[in-house]
């Protein structure tokens, strides 16, 4: 009993003197991932306005004496409603647009609208560091060939970021390693 107490303790002087003799150092190798998100927000506008609500300018009076025309054309052209449209394109993708609607020179209606895409752009950076120790505990189970004998047992490895310490502990053996980072 007296010597698994021992080993206990030289176990826990050994990761207590790996942890207070590391070289904590920055991290040098990061990464930086860079996501973009592009939002599109849809907007569709509709209005419309009575030829009584809008209010109007007589700038002049043009008199054509070129053509002859009939009082029944003169007439019928008078008492006509029309429809009067215009698109303007500010894109590929928005536009305005105005309806008229006009009879007895008078603006009867007028309807407008428009089709806008508002674009939101995000970026966002997330930054993911690489851990600098690391301490590992896990399940071990060994067998001694010349004396047949199935070991089971418990180890530790304490990884830095260059180096590796290990330490084990069966019912057959106990071992201590270091490994060192090549490349």
């Amino acid at each position: 009993m007296a010597t698994a107490k021992n080993i206990l303790i030289v176990l826990l002087v050994l990761v207590l003197g790996f942890f207070i003799l590391s070289n904590p150092k920055p991290i040098e190798n990061t990464r930086v991932i860079t996501k973009i998100d592009t939002l599109v927000k849809d907007t569709t506008i509709y209005k419309y306005k009575k030829g009584k609500d809008i209010p109007f300018v007589v700038f002049d009076t043009l008199i054509f004496t070129e053509s002859v025309h009939d009082t029944a054309y003169i007439v019928k052209d008078y008492k006509e409603i029309k429809q009067y449209t215009d698109t303007l394109r500010i894109d590929t993708a928005q536009y305005v647009y105005i309806h008229d609607t006009i009879s007895q020179n008078k603006i009867l209606g007028r309807g407008y609208g428009g089709h806008f895409v508002q674009k939101t752009i995000t970026i966002r950076n997330d930054i993911y560091h690489k851990p600098k120790n690391e301490l590992f505990l896990g399940l071990i189970g060994d067998y001694r060939r010349f004396d047949e004998r199935l070991g089971v047992g418990v180890g530790i490895i304490y990884k830095k970021q260059k180096e590796g310490y290990t330490f084990n502990y069966t019912t057959n053996h106990i071992s201590v390693g270091l490994y060192k980072k090549l490349f």
